[in-house]
């Protein structure tokens, strides 16, 4: 069981937000413990089976159902009060139970954005940092998500997201048989 520490000065969560996360509430973050100390915090979190998703392994499929599958977490976390804007959303803190992106499988280390960065933009973000230039389908089709997020319409982002991964569903399942 490997354990991860972090610390982090001049910073106030919300007493409800501790309480969620240290009491493991939200099963979308890894569980971890706090230790609160004179405006400075420990963060404690506990990996069980997952490990640092290697999203370099992982193909215009994978990536599309991580971007799924981070996207309907943000929206679960905010349903306990943890909303998007306060914890970082970064390829390297997302962890994974046998490198499987999909829903369930997919765990975030919660550590507070200071910033505040809107949802959308963190989304961007994100996307511009797990794709491969060099697949010009993959950089094709998450900058046009990218482009879909910028906008502002997510609702839109995620229709785009279901309609590609169901056609490469297909397209996997046709070249399979």
């Amino acid at each position: 069981m490997e354990s991860i520490r972090q610390e982090l000065n001049g910073y106030k969560i919300p007493t409800y937000v501790e309480d969620i996360l240290t009491h493991n509430y939200c099963p979308y973050f890894l569980r971890m413990s706090m230790v609160r100390e004179e405006g400075s915090y420990m963060f404690n979190y506990n990996t069980d089976s997952f490990r640092r998703l290697d999203i370099s392994k992982l193909d215009l499929y994978g990536k599309l159902v991580l971007i799924r599958t981070v996207i309907n977490m943000a929206e679960r976390n905010g349903e306990w009060l943890i909303k998007p804007e306060s914890y970082l959303i970064e390829p390297e803190l997302i962890f994974s139970m046998n490198q499987n992106p999909s829903e369930g499988y997919v765990r975030i280390l919660f550590y507070p954005d200071l910033r505040k960065v809107r949802f959308d933009k963190k989304m961007v973000l994100f996307t511009d940092k797990i794709k491969n230039e060099n697949n010009r389908e993959e950089r094709e089709m998450l900058g046009k998500f990218s482009e879909i997020v910028a906008g502002g319409d997510m609702n839109r982002a995620k229709g785009f997201l279901d309609k590609n991964i169901f056609r490469i569903e297909k397209r996997i399942q046709s070249n399979a048989s």
